[in-house]
């Protein structure tokens, strides 16, 4: 079995062989069913669906037997609903092999056992399901768009092949709801970075973004951070019990208000499933400040932002249509009288970069206090810069003499000349290897950053650019960002600890099992820190910030190791870690910018952090131990987390 690993001290991107007793259930672990499991609201929509269809179907049958097909079971809790309300047999379907073997295990050890089969099989490659045809489908196989993890292939197919006439689903059917909005944090999210942010600036030519949805916390966006235009707008109806009107490529014009004017830079998209047909018990995804009454926190699903391909700006009560599209998978949007097919980015930068990317250049170019700095760093000089994808050159380029930008990707090479053609910029050059630099530069300027980091330590590969350099150019040569700071801080967490959590008993049924081999799985490798973007979370820490390994940018790289105390524990369910550096006289963080008075934590939208939730037998402690070692032969940074010994205070 090969497995995909990225070596952090090239970015590089590796197979390698996993061992032959790796265990399958480590997947499981680190693939965070928790908080779907967790989610309470959803479970008991499901159940009241499941209430309301096996009566009225044992009504209906003449013999009175009920076969409900669960399409995805994950743990069995479906399965096990169906099963408790009267199902005579339930067919699970699942095809993670991992999943559907806790599944078996699960419903095996139930009063229902003799019920419920469970196959590991996808429901599109199963060709009949014990004999007789289904009399009720249940199935959660939803995503942030409702139906980009196959939802209508999976309804069309099971209604046509595994289900009797006349069969029920549950949910029977769903909406998907817009809501045009202006906003400049979100359109800082897919706008191609502006050195001078002049509307008027086309650095890379005119690229409407790519069509993909952006999934994102909405409700934790604040509300002067956004206007709506326009009330909610029905995009698209999805009838999951007509196989007929299951159709996987739909295009519709929608009409809407403009209640206030303004400029559309983003979609807001959100949806709901009717779970019984009747249009009484709905799991509704509105963000909370629409639906504060009946919200529920999520985060297996979301609320999605799309870009409209071309800016569009509306007046006051002014009529205006948006072109709803979308296909077996995926959803998109476009304006009236403009090509509705899906776009694709044509500049080459948003098909390489994630949103939070995208944001963090904006957001860079936005600050001028580091600005300013670069400035002062840079001003009369000789400058290289380093990092992948990084656009610190462009900046230097203000007040340097000369700025060569070593630049690793060729597709981002050609993306900088761009940038420095159309803007003129006569002192900068591009190579490929810091190797490639002849000529002792008077500075070396990074942010840093590199585009294959998945966490904020893993930028420490700009060490080893540094290396290099000081062995080619001498120990002399200056460096900045001169120190680098890994921290973390322990944090209550309104929800994401969910993610995490222990399971125990839902809904009455006993998934402990899925605990066991999740914990299990998680004990027997080095501790999972997540990767997560945390301005999205809502919280407060319970401490000050703890450091937990410096890293002097000196071209000399030593492996270190820290055991850190961190107290409060028992207050916190979780540990963010990240990253700050000395540039000049700055401070960069890749984490926590500041705190408020209520101790709320305000996090870098442009990075992800790293956070761990303490498993469940560290879970009651005050203080733990946080080991961090950082190995130089792989530039990877490894974590333990253990219990607090007091006699020997570590």
């Amino acid at each position: 079995m090969f497995l995909e690993r990225v070596n952090q001290k090239t970015g590089e991107r590796e197979w390698v062989v996993a061992q032959e007793d790796y265990d399958m259930a480590q997947e499981l672990a680190r693939s965070r069913f928790g908080d779907m499991i967790l989610d309470f609201d959803r479970n008991d929509k499901f159940l009241e669906g499941l209430k309301t269809t096996i009566p009225e179907k044992k009504k209906e049958n003449g013999d009175g037997l009920v076969h409900v097909l669960d399409i995805g079971t994950g743990t069995g809790l479906l399965s096990l609903m169906a099963a408790r309300e009267g199902a005579d047999k339930v067919t699970a379907l699942e095809v993670f092999k991992p999943m559907g073997d806790c599944a078996r295990h699960i419903t095996g050890c139930s009063p229902w056992a003799e019920k419920i089969t469970v196959i590991s099989e996808r429901s599109t490659d199963v060709s009949q399901i014990g004999g007789t045809a289904a009399d009720i489908i249940v199935a959660e196989v939803f995503d942030t768009e409702l139906i980009g993890e196959g939802a209508l292939r999976t309804f069309k197919e099971a209604l046509q092949r595994l289900a009797k006439p006349g069969c029920r689903v549950v949910p029977s059917s769903g909406n998907v709801y817009i809501v045009p909005v202006e906003s400049h944090l979100l359109k800082m999210f897919n706008t191609i970075p502006r050195i001078n942010g002049g509307e008027d600036e086309h650095p890379l030519g005119t690229c409407s973004g790519t069509a993909s949805v952006f999934d994102v916390q909405l409700s934790e966006l604040e509300t002067h951070e956004f206007r709506e235009l326009a009330e909610p707008i029905v995009a698209f109806k999805f009838d999951f019990e007509n196989e007929e009107k299951i159709i996987y490529n739909e295009s519709f014009v929608r009409e809407a208000i403009a209640h206030t004017s303004g400029t559309i830079d983003a979609i807001m998209m959100w949806w709901d499933i009717d779970m019984d047909g009747k249009g009484e018990t709905f799991i509704d995804m509105a963000p909370r400040w629409k639906n504060p009454k009946h919200y529920a926190w999520r985060d297996h699903w979301m609320q999605a932002v799309y870009y409209l391909p071309d800016k569009k700006c509306v007046e006051k009560a002014q009529k205006f249509e948006i072109i709803c599209n979308h296909d077996e998978f995926s959803i998109w949007f476009s304006d009236v009288g403009k090509d509705s097919t899906r776009s694709y980015c044509v500049c080459g930068l948003h098909s390489m970069l994630s949103r939070q990317t995208v944001y963090h250049i904006n957001e860079m170019f936005e600050d001028q206090s580091f600005r300013a700095e670069v400035d002062r760093l840079s001003s009369g000089l000789n400058v290289v810069t380093v990092g992948e994808g990084s656009f610190v050159g462009l900046l230097a380029a203000k007040t340097a003499k000369t700025v060569t930008i070593i630049e690793p990707n060729e597709r981002f090479r050609d993306i900088f000349h761009k940038y420095v053609l159309y803007y003129n910029m006569k002192n900068v050059h591009i190579v490929e290897k810091v190797t490639h630099l002849i000529e002792k530069p008077d500075i070396v300027i990074a942010e840093p950053f590199y585009m294959s980091a998945m966490n904020p330590w893993n930028h420490l590969r700009f060490l080893y650019d540094v290396e290099i350099l000081k062995m080619l150019h001498g120990d002399d040569l200056k460096v900045e960002p001169h120190l680098g700071t890994l921290k973390a801080i322990p944090e209550c967490f309104e929800d994401l600890h969910k993610i995490a959590a222990d399971v125990n008993t839902v809904n009455g049924f006993d998934l402990s099992y899925f605990d066991r081999i999740s914990t299990k799985a998680r004990a027997a490798t080095d501790a999972i820190v997540d990767e997560q973007s945390l301005w999205e979370y809502a919280g407060t820490v319970k401490g000050e910030p703890v450091e937990l390994l410096t890293f002097p940018v000196d071209g000399r790289i030593l492996s270190r190791k820290c055991v850190g105390k961190m107290d409060n524990m028992q207050s916190s369910n979780g540990i963010p870690i990240w990253m700050e550096w000395q540039f000049g006289d700055l401070t960069l963080s890749t984490g926590l910018l500041s705190t408020s008075e209520s101790r709320k934590p305000c996090w870098n939208k442009g990075y992800k952090q790293g956070v761990y939730f303490p498993i469940t037998n560290l879970q009651n402690e005050s203080s733990i131990n946080l080991n961090a070692l950082f190995d130089k032969s792989s530039g990877d940074i490894t974590f333990q987390f253990k219990k607090f010994d007091v006699q020997s205070g570590n």
